[in-house]
């Protein structure tokens, strides 16, 4: 039976919520950088494209994915609909005080729906232009009882921008194809001002 992921729709607003947890990083000033248009490195074979234009994000869609844009939140879905990720956006001068490795680990620990709270341990560098780490956890969905794997990847864009992407696969099937091409989906982004 197919059991799709769960889709973190509250993504988007724990990105605000996870970062500067101490007093002392919510009241640093932000040194704003412009930010421009950065083009996406060469594509895996069978990728294309996929160009949030609100969120002002652009990411390399793996071949069979399903990619929908709504504000500034992007969803993945693979085929089988057993690995899905939720990718958001965030500006704000609270995004931008956080460090990738802290607000990864912090939002992975945030993330509604499980029937316990996920315990992410350390937090690990991803490789990616942008500054960025990787948190990762499992946990069992409250909704459907089904045991996932959990990524969730902060990209930041020092002084314009934060992505986070979380990833989430039943990890009750062989699903490592499928989050090796959502992980290399990721790897790809990169921002731009959203129109």
């Amino acid at each position: 039976m197919r059991i799709r992921a769960l889709i973190f729709l509250a993504v988007g607003g724990m990105v605000v919520g996870g970062c500067g947890s101490d007093d002392e990083g919510n009241s640093a000033s932000v040194e704003r950088q412009e930010e421009t248009v950065d083009k996406l490195p060469d594509l895996p074979r069978g990728y294309e494209q996929f160009l949030n234009r609100d969120g002002g994000i652009v990411f390399g869609r793996p071949p069979g994915w399903t990619a929908k844009a709504r504000g500034a939140t992007s969803t993945l879905t693979a085929p089988d609909g057993l690995v899905s990720a939720t990718i958001t956006i965030d500006r704000t001068d609270d995004a931008l005080r956080g460090a990738p490795e802290d607000f990864a680990v912090q939002t992975a620990e945030l993330l509604p729906g499980y029937e316990e709270p996920l315990d992410a341990g350390e937090p690990e560098e991803f490789e990616h232009l942008y500054d960025a780490a990787i948190a990762e956890a499992e946990g069992t969905a409250r909704k459907t009882g089904v045991r996932q794997g959990v990524s969730v990847i902060v990209l930041e864009r020092g002084g314009a921008a934060v992505v986070t992407a979380v990833i989430a696969d039943n990890a009750e099937e062989d699903t490592g194809a499928e989050v090796k091409q959502a992980l290399e989906a990721i790897s790809t982004l990169r921002t731009r001002p959203p129109l």
